[in-house]
């Protein structure tokens, strides 16, 4: 591998938000189902009222979300990027998707009672906040590490190449 010179801490971070902003965007289409549900749920049949509950939700589905994935970049993801060599970073490719995912479901994991309501009769009213919070960390996390990873070894190899 090429040494940790070759990449910058200002490309470091560059990385990161590239790939912190391609997570929340994955995680916003896999929590389009969910919204597409909650809104016809909500619009009661009318056609207009639909597409506003659809527009509101997803506006504020998005800057929710938005806030959630800034806290968690800004307090794990840069941290980790700027202490961590990125050699060791891609050459735990494998494992640390798979802590990160592990990570971003701990919250639903430890406080049970607080994403699911107990007197509900079927699955998706009972798990309703589980499901569209369980679907964005699980994206977001595997789709941040997955692509600082991807272009930190691209940069690594063509260092190594070049030299």
């Amino acid at each position: 591998m090429a040494t940790d010179a070759a990449i910058s801490r200002w490309r470091r971070g560059g990385y990161a938000a590239l790939s912190g902003l391609s997570g929340w965007l994955v995680g916003q289409m896999a929590c389009l189902p969910v919204n597409l549900i909650v809104a016809v749920r909500d619009s009661e049949g009318q056609p207009r009222l639909f597409v506003e509950t659809l527009l509101y939700g997803l506006l504020a589905w998005g800057v929710w979300t938005m806030l959630l994935a800034t806290a968690a970049w800004a307090l794990v993801v840069v941290p980790l990027v700027m202490t961590m060599r990125p050699c060791l970073l891609v050459r735990l490719r494998f494992v640390l998707p798979i802590a990160a995912t592990v990570g971003g479901l701990s919250l639903i994991a430890t406080r049970p009672t607080m994403f699911h309501d107990r007197s509900a009769v079927y699955f998706w009213h009972r798990f309703a906040q589980v499901i569209p919070y369980g679907a964005f960390a699980v994206s977001f996390t595997l789709v941040t590490a997955w692509m600082y990873i991807l272009l930190c070894k691209r940069r690594l190899d063509r260092a190594e190449s070049s030299s």
